[in-house]
């Protein structure tokens, strides 16, 4: 196993764990970070896709991942509505890019494609403020598939560049066994985060639009 696949598997569990239980209630924290990890992601993707270079296979590769993972970590830090937007948009193209590769349309078409939904996504997530329901399950399902995909990558399962388009792709090209554990694992998720911030799902209500802090519980 490359030292690249290790880096990327220990981060993707460690950050998912992170993201899938604690989305919420560590939202201002762990949101540039999943914002990091995913631009990391993306980042090298592209330098793949247009430059030729191979996925976190050489040294530019790092450099366009690093810089784009560092700009929307600090976009997701500083701008309230840019936060809310990264939190759809995300999720949005991680799990549709890798879908799409994982079937078949990778390449420019997943790439475009899962920047269209992202972006339906990113919209999506403002019109409705981010009620906590709904950014409960959007962390919880990420983080879960980030995780599922980091042991699958550190078991030798799948490939480093089997995650290249996204998150979902490597869950689709392991099978029924890596979506299965994504379900109960994001399941969980959602469970522990409600129990956790203390709440009936009746009384879930969208936070305030302008202050960030009002994510802390």
């Amino acid at each position: 196993m490359s030292i690249e696949g290790i880096i990327v598997g220990l981060l993707a569990i460690l950050i998912g764990a992170a993201w899938a239980t604690y989305g919420l209630k560590a939202f201002t924290i762990l949101l540039p970070i999943w914002a990091f990890f995913v631009g990391l992601l993306a980042g090298a993707n592209w330098g793949f896709e247009f430059l030729g270079e191979g996925f976190l296979g050489s040294v530019t590769s790092w450099i366009i991942g690093l810089v784009l993972g560092v700009v929307l970590a600090a976009l997701s830090y500083f701008f309230y509505y840019a936060a809310i937007a990264l939190l759809g948009g995300t999720v949005g193209y991680t799990l549709t890019a890798g879908l799409l590769a994982a079937i078949g349309l990778d390449g420019f078409l997943s790439v475009v494609l899962g920047l269209i939904v992202g972006v339906l996504f990113a919209v999506a997530v403002i019109i409705t403020a981010a009620p906590i329901l709904l950014v409960i399950v959007l962390t919880a399902f990420s983080g879960a598939a980030a995780v599922v995909n980091g042991a699958l990558i550190l078991l030798g399962q799948i490939q480093l560049d089997s995650i290249d388009n996204g998150l979902m792709e490597g869950l689709m090209r392991y099978g029924a066994v890596s979506i299965i554990a994504w379900l109960v694992l994001a399941a969980a998720g959602v469970f522990y985060q409600l129990k956790d911030i203390g709440r009936n799902m009746a009384d879930l209500t969208a936070p305030a639009p302008i202050d960030k802090t009002s994510y802390q519980y």
